[in-house]
């Protein structure tokens, strides 16, 4: 969308992050499988550790020895904790796919046996899996090619995975139909004998990393904000000292997101810090008429996962101000430059304020802040 015009905002708050905040623990839940050149698991780290893919700090790379393993298989397996929580959406910041020839695969099951084995070949596809055929993700940033696990793989892994090919360096996220289901498989593979289609194929010479993996529900706000949206590019950064005479010296610690041939922050496009533009983005919102039943869960004596509503699926994920998310100024932006309209984002307040206008109708503002 042209000039990042503002229409109806969409959060993606990270429902891994929100578990580690709440004391669940990362080993045994939030796992890289260790390395087993008989069945072509690569779990060498070359840099990071397994924590580090979920520390919500894209900049802070994990690499893995890939370039050593040519046919090596990096599976990330997800345990979510519950089959309640919903769960529509994977992002993956900061990471090489091109460079390294790589792609992604992704599977579910309701066992922690379906998302064990290398492609996702364990997965249950009817009743209480997902039949990726029937449910192909669409892309929203990043994502250029989509295609289910196919009988070239042999018929027996028909639609049990589906695989997705960037087509540059950077962030990807796609969204596909909500689902509940507790065990998560997320594959990073070679793609260099089969580009573009869903077997596998072999890494290049540049080794994988990664920044961070996210993965939850994503939420739409019922309507766009008021018209007096405040948008702000802020060079925060910047310190001006004055002299006695009255000259003034400028220092600039980082003038916002970062870009190189190797890392680059979140919706950067390009590899070279004089092409990206600088400063803090910042929204200031206000929406206006929200019904009750979109602001507040049914009951809050635990949480309401069936529940739609900015608090359950926003205010509280993110446990207000505490962790950042992904933010779109526009739900509909997808696909070919469609980074413009996305932030990787934190609450610019640590109060969400709600006040009743009319019986079961209230007004809301918020702040959202780019993190870098």
């Amino acid at each position: 969308m042209a000039n990042q015009n503002i229409r109806t905002p969409r959060f993606y708050p990270d429902y891994i992050s929100y578990l580690l905040s709440r004391g669940v623990v990362q080993n045994g839940n939030f796992d890289v499988t260790a390395t087993n050149a008989t069945n072509k698991f690569m779990g060498t780290f070359t840099t990071g550790s397994e924590a580090e893919l979920f520390d919500m700090n894209p900049l802070n790379l994990v690499t893995f020895d890939t370039s050593a393993d040519p046919d090596g298989h990096v599976l990330i397996t997800i345990n979510k904790g519950d089959a309640t929580q919903k769960i529509n959406y994977i992002a993956i910041l900061n990471h090489n796919l091109v460079s390294s020839v790589g792609k992604i695969r992704i599977f579910a099951g309701d066992h922690s046996s379906d998302v064990t084995s290398i492609d996702g070949t364990a997965a249950e596809i009817d009743g209480t899996g997902i039949n990726w055929s029937d449910n192909l993700p669409v892309e929203i940033v990043n994502a250029d090619t989509i295609a289910h696990a196919s009988s070239a793989q042999g018929g027996t892994y028909e639609d049990k995975s589906v695989t997705i090919e960037p087509g540059t360096n950077g962030t990807t996220i796609f969204t596909f139909p909500e689902t509940s289901l507790q065990y998560w498989g997320i594959q990073f593979e070679g793609n260099t004998t089969n580009t573009g289609v869903s077997v596998n194929g072999t890494w290049g010479s540049t080794d994988f990393s990664v920044g961070c993996i996210m993965m939850g529900e994503f939420y739409d706000m019922p309507h766009a904000p008021e018209l007096s949206v405040k948008k702000s590019i802020t060079f925060d950064q910047v310190s001006i000292q004055k002299s006695i005479g009255g000259q003034k010296f400028s220092n600039m610690t980082s003038f916002g997101r970062t870009a190189s041939t190797t890392s680059k922050s979140p919706f950067s496009i390009s590899s070279f810090p004089q092409n990206i533009y600088g400063g803090r983005i910042s929204y200031d919102m206000q929406f206006n008429y929200l019904a009750s039943t979109d602001l507040m869960p049914n009951e809050t004596g635990s949480v309401q996962p069936t529940d739609d509503a900015v608090i359950e699926d926003v205010w509280n994920k993110t446990n207000g101000n505490h962790l950042p998310f992904i933010f779109s100024i526009d739900k509909d932006s997808t696909g070919n430059n469609a980074e413009s309209e996305h932030i990787f984002a934190r609450f610019g307040q640590n109060a969400l304020n709600m006040t009743q206008v009319a019986p079961d109708v209230f007004n809301i503002s918020m702040r959202i802040e780019e993190e870098f």
